[in-house]
Formats: C-alpha cells, sequence, structure tokens
C-alpha cells in the first residue's frame, strides 16, 4: 500500500464499516422521525380528538426510538473516531471540525430532548386531554405550547441538517 494511501487503511476497516454503518442507521432511525411531527401537529386543528394519540405516538417514537438512536449515535461516532486512527493512520482527529460540531449538536440534541421536548410533549398532552374533556377546542396554553414545540422542532431540525451536511462534505479539511 502506498504511504499516500495510508490514512485510508483505516477507512477501509470491517470494523470502520460496520460502525459507520451504526452511525447512519441510528442518524435515520433516531433524528428521520422528528421531521414528521410538524406534519402531525398540522392536522391537530382538523381534528382534535385526535390529538391525545398522537402526541401520544410522537412520545413513544422520543422514547423507543429517539433516545437509543441517539446514545448509539454518539458511540458509533466515538468509535468511528477510535478506529479512524488503526495501524497509526489518522484519518479524523478529534479536533477537525465536522466532528466538533457533530460533538456539539449530539450534546445540543440530547439536552433539548430531555431539557424540552421530553417536559413539554407531556406537558401538550395533559393540555390535550384536559381541554377535550370540555369540547373540541384547545386552549391557548395548549396552541402557546404547541407553537412553541413547533419553533423549537423548526430550529433542531435545521441543526441536524447541518450536521449531517458537516458530516458528508466535511469543510475545513
Amino acid at each position: 500500500m502506498s504511504r499516500s494511501m495510508l490514512p485510508f487503511a483505516a477507512y477501509l476497516d470491517a470494523g470502520y464499516k460496520i460502525a459507520l454503518f451504526l452511525h447512519i442507521v441510528a442518524v435515520v432511525v433516531a433524528l428521520g422521525p422528528t421531521f414528521g411531527y410538524g406534519v402531525f401537529f398540522s392536522v391537530l386543528p382538523k381534528y382534535p380528538r385526535a390529538a391525545p394519540a398522537l402526541i401520544e405516538g410522537m412520545r413513544k417514537v422520543d422514547r423507543y426510538l429517539v433516545n437509543p438512536g441517539m446514545i448509539i449515535l454518539l458511540i458509533a461516532g466515538i468509535v468511528l473516531l477510535a478506529d479512524s486512527s488503526i495501524g497509526g493512520s489518522n484519518l479524523w482527529s478529534g479536533s477537525d471540525f465536522f466532528v466538533v460540531w457533530g460533538f456539539i449538536a449530539i450534546i445540543a440534541l440530547f439536552g433539548v430532548q430531555h431539557g424540552f421536548f421530553g417536559p413539554r410533549m407531556a406537558q401538550l398532552q395533559e393540555f390535550a386531554d384536559r381541554d377535550l374533556k370540555s369540547g373540541d377546542t384547545f386552549s391557548a396554553e395548549f396552541e402557546q405550547s404547541s407553537k412553541l414545540i413547533a419553533q423549537v422542532g423548526a430550529a433542531t431540525g435545521i441543526l441536524i441538517v447541518l450536521t449531517v451536511f458537516f458530516m458528508v462534505y466535511k469543510p475545513f479539511m
């Protein structure tokens, strides 16, 4: 193998490829469904009685796909970074922009998931259950909370898309 190809030896390693596969699958499974939440919220005014079921479904997706998927995403990313230095070659460095961005992004996503979305979605479900006991309309509290969740969701979506771009394109290298 030529000296110029040595850094890419890690990329050809089976362990690296498996970690990369798990990393990509974790992104798709954990973060992909969250892009559909806005669509679900958009139908709630037309079908208010469906709100408790839709919100509970989104909370289950968070619990069983998003949260474990983000853990796998982080672990696989760490394994990729560690495996990239097989045989003394350094395909990626912990100081590469896309690596630093990735760590900051996953920490931010864990924070917003557990510090904002989890509690807010539970609260929204309580509002929906309460509001629908007295009719087919939502309270101002529900509407305001729903709007805030949508705004933070859009910002989170932008963060995810930027992160995928940086992971694929690897700027500043």
